[in-house]
């Protein structure tokens, strides 16, 4: 059955870190995969990118510059649900404890959120260590983004079929991707690549997508072409909770 996951991106101050990550794992986040309808719960640390052309020879990344979408971009947890009424339900128990619990909750800064449901999901070769639905993968990336224009969406689907899709069952280290549209938030596309590891020089799993042609020959435009992705888009990280 597809999943329905839940993406929040918040940045920390430095005196509230401690405190704040101490009760979201000891506390706060136990208690959402505690209720009916969730079935896990991934809280990870996304490692900054540096100054560097994104994918070297590659047009440039571009980021949406419109500053009423908060820049959150150090902190991201995912959560996963059976079906959207977990989210948006009337009386959903997910409402009534983020509001008991809001002063705590305040402090994340730069916050923002999305809901998305699930396009497709190709399966990597490292399926077996994380089989679906047992909980967030040890490392991830996760993209969000808008086309430039609606016409761009059937290139763009074209895209993950022709070039991106067929690498992921090749992909080192990589257990599956899922494509996913949102239900709410700025972007209306998502990816979410589920990996077994992530080095301490990796800040992105491009280059492990490189490695893995498998000469698709696309013939179309570079997708960084006419994608604008999100503040710090994509974001990958090694999970910091559950341990």
């Amino acid at each position: 059955m597809p999943e329905i996951l839940r993406a929040e991106w918040f940045d920390i101050r430095r005196e509230n870190k401690d405190q704040l990550w101490q009760w979201l794992h000891s506390f706060f986040l136990k208690c959402i995969l505690s209720q009916s309808g969730i079935n896990w719960v991934a809280h990870y640390e996304i490692v900054p990118h540096p100054k560097t052309p994104y994918i070297r020879g590659a047009p440039p990344k571009k980021e949406t510059k419109n500053l009423n979408i908060p820049q959150g971009q150090e902190n991201l947890i995912l959560t996963s649900a059976s079906s959207a009424f977990v989210f948006f339900g009337p009386q959903n128990e997910l409402n009534y404890i983020e509001k008991k619990n809001e002063a705590n909750l305040s402090l994340r800064d730069n916050y923002r959120s999305a809901v998305f449901i699930e396009e497709e999901i190709i399966n990597g070769p490292e399926q077996n260590k994380k089989p679906l639905g047992m909980g967030g993968p040890p490392a991830m990336q996760f993209g969000s983004y808008n086309v430039d224009d609606t016409n761009d969406d059937i290139e763009l689907a074209k895209w993950y079929r022709g070039e991106r899709f067929p690498r992921l069952s090749i992909t080192r280290g990589m257990i599956r991707g899922r494509k996913l549209l949102s239900i709410t938030g700025w972007a209306k596309h998502g990816v979410f690549w589920e990996f077994t590891e992530m080095e301490e020089n990796e800040y992105s799993f491009e280059h492990r997508f490189i490695e893995a042609d498998r000469g698709e020959d696309w013939n179309g435009r570079h997708v960084l072409e006419y994608v604008t992705h999100s503040p710090g888009s994509p974001h990958a990280g090694k999970r910091v909770w559950p341990k």
